[in-house]
C-alpha cells in the first residue's frame, strides 16, 4: 500500500488498499481524492493501461467511483491579493471618517 506514480496529465499519484477497495488519490493540481469499491483486477488494468490513455481511461473508469474529493490549498498569490484588498478598504474607511 505505497504511492505508485501514475504519469497522466491530470493524476500525479495513486495507492490501492486492497482490504477496503479503496484507491487514494492525488492530483497534478494539488487537489486530493478517494474512490471506492475499486476492484483490484480494474486497478492492474489502470495501472497497465499506455500513458497516452490513462486520462481517458481515469476518465470513463475510475471518476464514477469518486466519493470524496479535496481542492487544491489557495495559492498565496490569492491570498496577498485578499489582504492587500483589506488594507486598500482599510485605509479608504480612515480617510473617509
Amino acid at each position: 500500500m505505497t504511492w505508485t506514480s501514475f504519469e497522466c496529465h491530470k493524476v500525479r499519484k495513486v495507492k490501492y488498499n486492497e482490504s477496503d477497495r479503496t484507491l487514494e488519490i492525488q492530483y497534478a493540481d494539488g487537489g486530493s481524492a478517494q474512490a471506492s469499491g475499486i476492484t483490484i483486477s480494474r486497478y492492474v488494468q489502470l495501472m497497465s493501461t499506455r500513458p497516452e490513455d490513462r486520462d481517458i481511461f481515469f476518465q470513463n473508469i475510475i471518476e464514477p467511483y469518486i466519493v470524496a474529493r479535496r481542492k487544491p490549498p489557495p495559492s498565496p498569490v490569492t491570498i496577498l491579493k485578499f489582504v492587500a484588498a483589506a488594507l486598500l478598504l482599510a485605509a479608504l474607511l480612515w480617510l473617509l471618517f
